[in-house]
């Protein structure tokens, strides 16, 4: 089940959110991107960012488990 931001909009699966990552950050760093476009891609990055790092924080605590039986 995909995680909805404040948005309401559905947050992708971890590969996905990591390819949006790296859109994101290629916008942030073209030079063409207008200062005001900033903000919502930095609040998208965050929300992708933090998908990510709940994924691996529960993948890891699963691993934990099992190595410690």
């Amino acid at each position: 089940m995909k995680r909805r931001n404040s948005e309401n909009e559905a947050l992708p699966g971890y590969r996905e959110a990591l390819e949006e990552l790296e859109l994101l950050v290629a916008k942030i760093e073209d030079p063409s991107t207008k200062i005001e476009d900033i903000a919502p891609i930095v609040k998208r990055s965050l929300e992708l960012t933090g998908k990510c790092r709940d994924e691996l924080r529960k993948y890891g605590d699963e691993i934990d488990k099992l190595q410690n039986g």
